[in-house]
């Protein structure tokens, strides 16, 4: 019989042999998968992520997969003048799925979702029934599930000076009203070149609505906004979409901040 350890049973001197076979194997450390558009794709959020979290479990670091995909959209909705229909990541999340076995899938679409247009509810509504339908699928396959809410886009439309929120909301429901009218009659009027002057305000709109999914069985959302906003000098250069270095830097300390609740929620542990 082979012997994996030998210990004194109750200080009696006797020696008790434990089968190899009888030890408990490790678990094995979680696989991460993390989707999302361009911003996803340049990685720095999610190699600061996984930067940390290898030095807090060296031994066992977790499997970090990066499948981040340039003007990905959760809505499958497209302007007219984009280079080729953007690509939607449900056509793309079956296989991706089953490539990585993912234990936890990290998400994060909204910036490309609106398609740089004023908002509307036809728009708003294809955003969700795409990310209910991600969910699902993920969730079909035992993962459990992040949400991150986009980022913001860097620069927003003309506000009076001292405007409040009310006032603020009225001209962006009148600005929507009248672009949506322009846009109707030009499809080319907006787009990732020209975006809508109040679009950081359909974002806030979509992360709101991503906000109330918190609570859900296996889901989670975790706020980028707000943190990014707070610090909205810093985050972007001279591109209003992908955030810069220190922009990332927030979006890893935002997920990295409710990892712990996450994973202990998650695991039980």
């Amino acid at each position: 019989m082979k012997l994996a350890v030998v210990t004194s049973v109750l200080g009696l001197g006797l020696l008790t042999p434990i089968r190899a076979d009888e030890q408990k194997a490790a678990p094995a450390p979680p696989t991460i998968l993390f989707l999302g558009d361009s911003i996803t794709a340049a990685g720095g959020y999610v190699r600061q992520i996984g930067a940390e979290l290898t030095k807090q479990s060296p031994a066992t670091p977790p499997k970090l997969v990066n499948r981040g995909r340039n003007s990905e959209t959760a809505s499958d909705l497209s302007e007219a003048y984009h280079p080729g229909r953007r690509p939607c990541v449900l056509a793309r999340l079956d296989k991706e799925l089953a490539d990585t076995k993912p234990n936890w899938v990290v998400a994060c679409y909204g910036i490309n979702d609106g398609i740089y247009h004023p908002f509307s509810e036809k728009r708003f509504a294809a955003y969700q029934s795409g990310m209910e339908a991600f969910i699902t699928k993920v969730q079909a396959t035992g993962a459990r599930v992040i949400l991150l809410t986009p980022p913001p886009y860097a620069r927003t439309g003309p506000f009076p000076d001292g405007a409040d929120a009310a006032a603020k909301a009225e001209i962006v429901k009148k600005a929507d009203a009248e672009a949506e009218a322009v846009a109707d009659k030009d499809p080319n009027k907006f787009g990732y070149k020209t975006p809508y002057a109040y679009y950081d305000e359909v974002l806030a709109r979509y992360s709101k609505w991503l906000l109330t999914l918190k609570g859900r069985k296996d889901l989670w959302v975790v706020d980028l906004r707000t943190p990014m906003l707070a610090r909205a000098q810093e985050t972007h250069g001279g591109d209003p979409i992908h955030p810069n270095g220190v922009g990332h830097t927030i979006m890893a300390e935002a997920f990295l901040q409710a990892w712990p609740e996450i994973q202990k929620q998650g695991t039980g542990k």
